[in-house]
């Protein structure tokens, strides 16, 4: 069947009634309100079960980012020294008045 031949759902037509046919918008918000107390419930009991999970990836971030300034570090250090040598032929050209390569 072709999209073209598709008749318009309700909240296209302008109608404001959704797909709750005819039941107040109260009774999403209010399972909603039970289903997030319940997960807050189920977190809470199964925390502990987490507890060595989370602690393992947040030991693994750590070890990240202290190889991550490792590298940054020596990256860094890499680009002192083109920049001083770049500088020290800055230098040495114009004390002779000539360009080194």
């Amino acid at each position: 069947m072709s999209h073209e031949l598709q008749e318009p759902s309700s909240t296209e037509s302008g109608n404001p009634q959704s797909k709750s046919k005819g039941r107040p918008a109260t009774a999403g918000r209010t399972s909603a309100y039970f289903l997030g107390a319940a997960s807050g419930v189920a977190f809470a009991l199964f925390a502990p079960m987490f507890r060595p999970a989370a602690r393992s990836a947040v030991k693994g971030g750590i070890q990240l980012g202290r190889y991550a300034k490792k590298v940054a570090s020596n990256v860094k250090e890499e680009f002192e020294d083109i920049a001083m040598e770049a500088q020290a032929d800055l230098d040495r050209e114009g004390q002779n008045g000539k360009k080194l390569e």
